[in-house]
């Protein structure tokens, strides 16, 4: 049986992290979803490694990585089928609130990363992207050079782009937030 201590635990990631992206990626032809796949299994391994029986930690992490692709197959192949029926009968609704649902949660992601900025930052950047202020505008009420304030709108916009890197295409991200 293998004991997995945080030495052993850094060697088998940086053993089998690669492949098992490589691997996961046949399954979903996803690249993101694949590493996504992979961190789970390595955190849940982690989580579990006080209770963890195995005999080969290669055969748990490829036999773990396969099941979770299939269960994310089964659960996208199951979405579609519903959204799918819903299309057949007509019943937008459905479809309507499923994208309300993304949407609302998109929405969240934002807004947690909004208040994640500093609070000068935070408020420059939402007078100009929300309450449609110039630069000029927030420099003069603010009492601060115009400088400044485009200096926090590039800070707050690309830490913005890194919070939000994972919930969405970076094409969308740019447009979502008028770069």
């Amino acid at each position: 049986m293998i004991n997995i201590e945080k030495k052993t635990f850094e060697s088998l990631f940086n053993l089998y992290y690669s492949g098992l992206i490589v691997y996961a990626n046949r399954f979903t032809n996803q690249i993101e979803i694949s590493e996504d796949i992979v961190h789970d299994v390595f955190i849940t391994l982690w989580e579990k490694k006080d209770s963890l029986l195995m005999e080969s930690a290669k055969a748990y992490l490829f036999s773990s990585v396969r099941n979770r692709c299939l269960n994310h197959l089964e659960q996208l192949k199951v979405r579609n089928e519903y959204q799918e029926q819903l299309l057949q009968k007509g019943d937008i609704t459905g479809l309507l609130t499923w994208e309300y649902y993304v949407e609302s949660e998109l929405r969240e992601h934002i807004e947690k990363a909004i208040r994640q900025l500093p609070p000068q930052c935070q408020k420059i950047f939402i007078m100009n992207r929300f309450d449609g202020k110039s630069i000029a505008q927030i420099a003069e009420e603010l009492e601060i050079s115009p400088r400044t304030a485009e200096k926090h709108i590039e800070v707050a916009l690309k830490k913005l782009r890194q919070e939000l890197a994972d919930y969405l295409p970076t094409g969308l991200l740019f447009w979502l937030l008028n770069i």
